[in-house]
């Protein structure tokens, strides 16, 4: 990371990589994705669902972008592990849910995972996210928002109901636009949701969820014998080892 981008991710709580993803990667991705998780019907605006990596060797290679792992470095230090993964697909008049996280959670969060630090020049996180985006999301489109810095906050308690449900705009609420082939990195200590979506095309997020070495988030590992062709840095992040190194 820059000196410049270690400021904004200290600041903010999440950064915006352009460019990660050239239009043809971000092509295969949809196209696999139209083949695997085909919409059902048309009235279906929200489809989630989990593991997109294992529909083939073009996200498995997302679990390590040489564009992104730098990044990770720079974040969790030498060791992180792949936590668990999946998409999010949106459109017109989709909702996905208010504002949540941060290092405090509420009540029915477990926020021990939920946090940021810094110390002697370096910054470490609990959970974190990278996003892939397969489609664009200019300001006003919905999709991932966020409340820049509140992962340093100390009154995430205080934040309005009417603010978290998105019925009421507030100006500390940002979300963020990106193009196709961006990715976005957040730490799971900020406080983030996903707005409801109004651009006429569909949203497209492909999310990578990473924890430090030592710990896990999720419940189950994945099974990596549906893994057989991962690289040597691959085998290191690998989801059924706690101890990883990139």
């Amino acid at each position: 990371m820059t000196d410049e981008e270690k400021f904004i991710f200290d600041l903010d709580g999440y950064i915006v990589i352009k460019d990660v993803l050239t239009q043809t990667e971000v092509d295969e991705l949809n196209r696999i994705a139209d083949e695997q998780f085909p919409r059902k019907q048309d009235d279906d605006l929200d489809r989630r669902t989990s593991r997109c990596t294992e529909w083939g060797q073009p996200f498995v290679d997302l679990m390590d972008h040489p564009k992104v792992v730098p990044y990770l470095i720079d974040l969790f230090g030498p060791k992180f592990r792949l936590d668990h993964d999946y998409c999010i697909f949106m459109s017109q008049g989709g909702t996905r849910g208010g504002l949540h996280g941060g290092e405090w959670g509420g009540p029915a969060a477990r926020a021990m995972d939920h946090w940021y630090r810094y110390r002697d020049g370096q910054m470490r996180n609990g959970l974190m996210v990278v996003t892939y985006f397969g489609s664009p999301a200019a300001v006003g489109d919905g999709g991932f928002s966020c409340i820049p810095g509140s992962h340093k906050s100390n009154f995430l308690g205080n934040i309005p109901g009417d603010v978290r449900n998105y019925d009421r705009a507030a100006h500390y609420v940002r979300q963020p636009a990106v193009e196709t082939g961006d990715a976005l990195i957040f730490t799971e200590a900020l406080v983030h949701g996903t707005m409801p979506w109004t651009a006429s095309h569909e949203r497209r997020a492909y999310l990578y969820k990473y924890s430090p070495g030592h710990s896990a988030w999720a419940i189950n590992y994945y099974d990596t014998a549906k893994f057989p062709k991962l690289t040597a840095q691959q085998e290191r992040l690998r989801p059924d080892v706690v101890q990883a190194e990139a």
